[in-house]
């Protein structure tokens, strides 16, 4: 019992020196990825920074070092029975690193865990490994035969000290739970479903004859009916399409502006395989319900990862197409390279030609098509009807969603400028606000991850007009964001009484308001006054 105590108690210990070592080496190669996209720290703001992730992304790290280290360390004991007393250390040492290395690789490849920034490369990903070599040298000293005479009873407590102290910081300095917003009183309108059994649907547009197409993320584009019937339209033109669960698949639809002349609409979908893939956007022209002329209008730069695709479309007034295109969940510095079209909202014509206007043409290196820049995954997109304003939700990470009024060469931040955090409670940045940087009108921390965006200026609910209303996949309802004008003056929610995740929302001709909840047995909802 005194064996195993010692034993635990050094491996506690390893934990908590292989974590620590391993935050001070990941804050500073974040920090250096930002520099390369020109920040500038001060000793003072570096110094700060460091201290941050000591306290949030430290614990998590010590966690991970304890899953990783125990089998590592057992490994080591059954070689270390053939190996001599002075082999012990570098034997210890070398398992901590294989152990750190091992799960690192498990991360990136098969436990569905965003990326921090110093595992996604070779040379990173063993420099993080290396920090196990403190672990291993700890568990060596506190296992040594010199430490037999040691109270094993002393050890745990001084080990239980070293993490308690960690989590203690954790638990301090980790984001608190979101303000509570003021609800809707569910009295003040009336929730009707026009259809259920929707597989994982993503968008809805309104065709002319009071019908509704929705997208399923499998591929399937349905009509559905003003009795709810859904009637399959024949997407047999359509490229295929890359779909992994609710990540990525066939995502918007939207009418061409002269649709009741022409019949053209347009489709975004994934492409692409598991290691390369991307966004495309697609227009086909819709009759009989059938898709017939299909044409690839364009394909966003390919990434190695399937999240954070984007992918939604509005029309400017002067009907030129904007689509949105995410960072990829990689390399999130890629948002900040214009050559590019990650993190980014590309503008096209309706043929899908960069339009000579956009701002980066004739830059050299520069993708034509790239209209504004610096988004993580940009995932609501609208056009007031009444100003011509152009808005965007997109997902922070954990906190720093976002609404951002979009302005053409503009530059939104992502990742040198964001309030949020990484998923592993690491700093994305030390800047929530950056001199040269667009600021979000409104932010979310934490995140209720806005998954679409609509204007109200329907008939339905007057005293709306003007207001943004954003579905949240997390927060489970629908939020209306209040405005004055094109300022932002409060928020309520709706549909928080269903608990339902949403995910695209439009108000359609008869000034109702159409919302769409999320995953594989979903419904379409029609929101009108009582």
């Amino acid at each position: 019992m005194r064996q195993l105590g010692r034993h635990a108690a050094a491996l506690l210990a390893a934990a908590v020196a292989t974590g620590m070592v391993a935050s001070l080496v990941q804050t500073q190669v974040n920090l250096a990825e930002l520099t390369a996209l020109g920040a500038t720290f001060p000793l003072s703001l570096r110094a700060w920074t460091t201290l941050q992730d000591l306290a949030g992304f430290g614990p998590v790290m010590i966690g991970i070092s304890f899953a990783a280290l125990l089998p590592a360390m057992l490994v080591a004991h059954a070689i270390g029975r053939a190996a001599g007393p002075a082999r012990r250390a570098p034997l210890f040492a070398a398992a901590a690193v294989a152990g750190l290395w091992a799960a690192f690789w498990l991360m990136l490849n098969v436990i569905p865990m965003p990326a921090i920034a110093a595992t996604r490369g070779g040379l990173e990903h063993a420099l993080m490994a290396m920090s196990g070599i403190a672990g291993g040298l700890v568990y060596a000293h506190m296992t040594s035969p010199a430490q037999r005479a040691a109270q094993p009873r002393r050890q745990v407590l001084v080990a239980a000290l070293m993490a308690l102290v960690p989590a203690a910081l954790f638990l301090i300095t980790s984001p608190g739970a979101a303000d509570k917003l003021e609800a809707v009183d569910p009295a003040t309108y009336r929730v009707e479903t026009v259809a259920k059994g929707l597989d994982r649907p993503w968008s809805l547009a309104f065709l002319p004859d009071g019908r509704l197409l929705v997208t399923e993320m499998a591929g399937r584009l349905l009509v559905i009916g003003r009795d709810g019937a859904k009637t399959p339209i024949a997407t047999g033109g359509l490229p295929p399409v890359f779909q992994r669960g609710g990540t990525i698949g066939l995502m918007d639809v939207a009418l061409d502006p002269a649709f009741e002349r022409n019949g053209l609409i347009y489709l975004t979908m994934g492409h692409g395989e598991e290691g390369a893939n991307g966004t495309r956007l697609a227009r086909a022209r819709l009759e009989n319900d059938r898709l017939e002329d299909v044409r690839v209008l364009f394909s966003s730069t390919p990434k190695p990862r399937a999240g954070n695709n984007g992918g939604r479309i509005a029309f400017l007034p002067d009907q030129t197409l904007v689509l949105t295109v995410g960072d990829g969940n990689w390399r999130r510095e890629e948002a900040q390279n214009v050559a590019n079209h990650l993190g980014t909202v590309v503008r096209l014509d309706r043929d899908g030609q960069a339009p000579p206007d956009n701002p980066y043409i004739g830059r050299p290196g520069a993708a034509p098509e790239v209209y504004s820049l610096g988004h993580r995954n940009p995932q609501g997109i609208a056009v007031d009807p009444a100003s011509g304003e152009l808005l965007l939700t997109e997902h922070g990470a954990r906190g720093g969603d976002e609404i951002n009024q979009i302005v053409a060469g503009k530059n939104y931040g992502w990742p040198l400028v964001t309030a949020g955090i990484d998923y592993p409670f690491g700093r994305v940045t030390p800047f929530s606000r950056l001199a040269g940087f667009e600021a979000p009108l409104l932010e979310w921390t934490p995140s209720i991850a806005p998954s679409g965006l609509a204007v109200y200026r329907g008939d339905q609910f007057p005293d709306w007009r003007g207001d943004l209303l954003v579905p949240a996949l997390r927060g489970r309802a629908l939020h209306r964001v209040v405005r004055d004008g094109d300022r932002i003056v409060g928020q309520q929610t709706l549909l928080a009484e269903l608990n339902q995740r949403l995910r695209d929302v439009k108000v359609g001709p008869d000034g109702a308001i159409y919302a769409l909840t999320d995953g594989v047995d979903a419904s379409l909802l029609r929101l009108t006054r009582p």
